[in-house]
């Protein structure tokens, strides 16, 4: 019986019962009594050490298990470790081998105590946070983290099962179905065309299929090194390389000086399973050939197009929302005036500037718009790019505003200055809207000076810039004034709904005059609370961001059908959204692949706005052929800042296998 949280999209093994529970917070006791009687292995826990949260390492290993063994001290237990928790001890390592950890046994002993109290009851994430986060953060150094978790887990285990009845298998560096690590990724980047980076180190290895066969056949008590043997990286570059029968860059450089040791001896599991050096020269050649011959992407969970922010420090968010539902306190609090004051020094925005926080990123547009160009009088028009999000255009047609769509340049996929000059010529343009596509800024300079020169104010529809740059600055300043949208996929998340503007200080005066524009577009305490905990963190969930774009940034050098968005100005992407422009392939049937392998994609922005029906309210017959091209082949990969380098290259991978199913790679 398989005993997990996340629902598999395989099919199960044969005679192989898989029951969904939820280690943190279903009731334990009584689900675990009524599995079947027999030996257990435990393998629960994340071996990502790219976790974007230290303390969810924490979390999903020590806190878990904390949960878990309690209700296993009555039966015969396999604790699947790792050689990690040997820390930084000289090796080769040997199964006596005193750990060497940023955190000694019994500072973990004593945390366990408190996290076994704390597991008796459920345990979601807002409630375990402050236990596991100052496990994460007494270790100096973030590379530790994972194996200290570990090491928990062994002592927990230690202390709660019975020693005639406790196996603890302490896996060496896997590969084999499932197991996208140092092997696998060498492989799938030569394969690609891609240069090969390795470290000057060494390592052991173990095939998955092996371990899988060790646990089958109940390893003896006590702890055991599980490895088949040892090699150079440089070794396995070439090795893999010369499987592949290709020529690719190798680079090698040093090891970090907080790298472990990676030699370990592994001599009683060889012993007892008949691996060697040579076995296992030839399971990793055998593998190599099979991701060839199969093409198949790393496994896992989906991987929505859109993963929402979680809160950065969710149990100190709990409580703040708790505060002003408690105290009746939702509205012009202590968290909206904290975002609006962290916005207007982030943005670094001159004293005559200032923030307001509001319901949406719509009612941010509409307060931006009124507060420089006013309401529409007849016969006034908007320009406005045609490849944006539907409330660009909605909100300007319920202002009265005829609108005129604007051709975007092929290579930032923002307002062409070009094209708007020649929109701007007949003279009845009221305002442009110019929009920061997908988290790209427009190119203000140059907008900035066609505005100037027809007398037009420039509103910023800057809904995804939260973290860009322009020209060095932060996106805020740039424009007469700037709408920013909190919602749910943006990098800073007011709970899924919220906006902000940036305006001229004298201008809010003019919008509460005669008709109060702001009295009903502000943002409550409790979306407050949400936004404030992540805008705090601002510089580290664009950090995570970057690292996403940093891994599809290669795609365009594996396979030159993908043309990603460029960004102007010197400026830095907000990502927001990763998006590129697929040539030469049909989009509906890439997406239906990438949605095979559990990789969500989305067509922004389709359809284009000049493609609506808007009676009454735009111009028609404008060619936009930029945009055009945009419609028919821009596709957007999952981002977020909650996606590890990890998922980033499983997503990676998907892409190029389903291109490679699809026809033609042009290289």
């Amino acid at each position: 019986m398989s005993v997990d949280r996340v629902a598999s999209r395989h099919k199960p093994l044969d005679g192989v019962l898989s029951l969904p529970i939820d280690l943190l917070t279903d009731p334990l006791p009584e689900v675990l009594e009524d599995l079947p009687r027999g030996p257990v292995a435990y393998l629960a826990g994340n071996s990502d050490p790219r976790s974007v949260r230290g303390w969810q390492l924490v979390l999903d290993n020590a806190l878990t298990a904390a949960r878990v063994l309690p209700s296993l001290a009555d039966r015969t237990v396999t604790l699947v470790s790792s050689v990690e928790v040997y820390g930084t001890a000289p090796g080769p390592q040997t199964e006596k081998t005193v750990p060497q950890l940023p955190l000694d046994d019994a500072t973990l002993r004593a945390w366990n105590d408190e996290a076994v109290s704390l597991g008796a009851g459920p345990c979601p994430p807002w409630r375990a946070e402050e236990l596991c986060r100052r496990l994460a953060d007494a270790v100096p150094e973030p590379r530790w983290i994972y194996a200290v978790a570990k090491r928990a887990q062994e002592l927990l285990a230690a202390d709660l099962v019975p020693a005639d009845r406790l196996s603890v298998v302490r896996v060496t560096n896997l590969f084999g179905a499932g197991q996208d690590r140092v092997v696998a990724r060498l492989a799938r980047r030569a394969l690609a065309g891609l240069p090969l980076t390795v470290t000057r180190s060494r390592r052991t290895f173990l095939a998955v299929e092996d371990l899988a066969d060790a646990l089958a056949a109940g390893p003896p008590p006590g702890v055991l090194n599980a490895g088949a043997g040892c090699l150079d990286l440089t070794e396995l570059a070439t090795m893999v390389l010369d499987r592949l029968g290709l020529d690719r860059p190798l680079r090698v450089v040093d090891a970090p000086a907080s790298d472990a040791v990676g030699v370990v001896d592994c001599s009683r599991f060889q012993e007892s399973t008949g691996l060697d050096d040579a076995s296992l020269r030839e399971a990793i050649g055998t593998f190599v050939l099979r991701i060839r011959d199969t093409q198949a992407p790393p496994l896992g969970p989906p991987i929505p197009v859109v993963v929402p922010p979680r809160p950065e420090r969710p149990q100190l968010l709990a409580d703040r929302i708790q505060r002003s539902l408690w105290t009746g306190a939702l509205k012009d609090g202590p968290w909206t005036a904290g975002v609006a004051r962290e916005l207007h020094d982030r943005l670094e925005l001159p004293d005559d500037r200032t923030v307001l926080l509001t319901s949406s990123g719509t009612a941010a547009l509409r307060l931006a718009t009124v507060a420089v160009a006013g309401r529409a009088r007849p016969g006034d028009v908007a320009v406005l790019p045609s490849f944006t999000f539907a409330a660009t255009g909605e909100y300007l047609a319920q202002l009265g505003y005829r609108l005129r769509f604007c051709d975007v340049r092929p290579d930032t996929w923002t307002l062409d200055p070009d094209r708007l000059a020649d929109a701007l010529a007949p003279g009845d343009v009221r305002v442009v809207v110019a929009v920061d596509a997908l988290g790209g800024p427009a190119d203000y300079d140059a907008v900035t000076a066609v505005c100037r020169r027809h007398g037009v104010p420039l509103v910023g529809d800057s809904a995804p810039s939260l973290g860009g740059t322009y020209r060095g600055r932060p996106v805020g300043s740039q424009a007469d004034a700037h709408a920013f949208s909190m919602s749910f996929a943006k990098v800073v998340s007011a709970a899924g709904s919220g906006g902000a503007v940036v305006l001229p200080l004298d201008a809010v005066q003019r919008l509460r005059t005669d008709v109060d524009w702001i009295r009903s577009t502000v943002m409550g305490e409790v979306h407050a609370a949400a936004a404030y905990d992540l805008v705090e963190q601002l510089d580290v969930l664009v950090a995570r961001r970057r690292a996403v774009a940093a891994v599809y940034a290669e795609l365009e050098t594996a396979d030159r059908r993908i043309v990603p968005q460029r960004t102007t100005g010197g400026g830095e992407h907000a990502w927001v959204h990763w998006v590129a422009r697929f040539e030469g392939v049909d989009r509906d049937r890439l997406t239906k692949k990438l949605e095979a392998l559990g990789i969500g994609t989305k067509p922004y922005y389709a359809p284009v706005l000049h493609r609506l029906s808007w009676p009454g309210a735009a111009e028609a017959g404008t060619e936009l052929p930029v945009t055009d091209t945009l419609h028919d082949q821009a596709l957007a990969l999952p981002m977020s800042s909650e996606l590890s380098v990890g998922e980033a290259e499983r997503v990676f991978w998907s892409v190029l296998c389903a291109l490679n199913e699809l026809g033609v790679d042009p290289r």
